[in-house]
């Protein structure tokens, strides 16, 4: 059985989201939801791109420092996680994403995109490269 994935890169003004299968192995960045202006998520912008697919798995990337620590925005996304499942329920797996925003950028400026990629290609970017990290990690059964 062919199993969906969706990666999320989650920000507090914006959340990067990718998809990828079993079959293909590869993570694609599809959408950006961007949240409400007082800070609180969108629950019916995620609504729409969840309740389009048949998902059995979420990633949501971690924030973590380069010590590995958290920080604020690890909760954020922890948090942002757990209501994910809630929500959904749907299993969520959190990576580790240090890093995952420059790398984006790098790509996108290396792909002959404009310096000051828009911030949606960038999200977007990011959330296929946590998808993309937790796929490649991930062990086959």
């Amino acid at each position: 059985m062919i199993k969906t994935y969706l990666g999320f890169d989650v920000g507090t003004k914006r959340t990067g989201i990718a998809i990828a299968n079993s079959l293909t192995n590869q993570a694609i960045g599809i959408d950006v939801v961007t949240h409400h202006k007082n800070g609180s998520t969108n629950w019916d912008g995620f609504d729409q791109v969840i309740n389009a697919h048949s998902i059995n798995l979420f990633v949501v990337g971690l924030p973590l420092d380069k010590e590995g620590n958290e920080q604020e925005m690890t909760l954020i996304a922890k948090s942002f996680a757990r209501k994910l499942e809630e929500r959904y329920q749907v299993k969520t797996n959190l990576i580790d994403e240090y890093l995952s925003s420059i790398d984006a950028k790098n790509q996108l400026k290396y792909n002959h995109y404009h310096p000051n990629a828009e911030r949606s290609d960038v999200d977007k970017r990011s959330a296929q490269l946590i998808l993309q990290t937790w796929l490649n990690e991930r062990k086959f059964d």
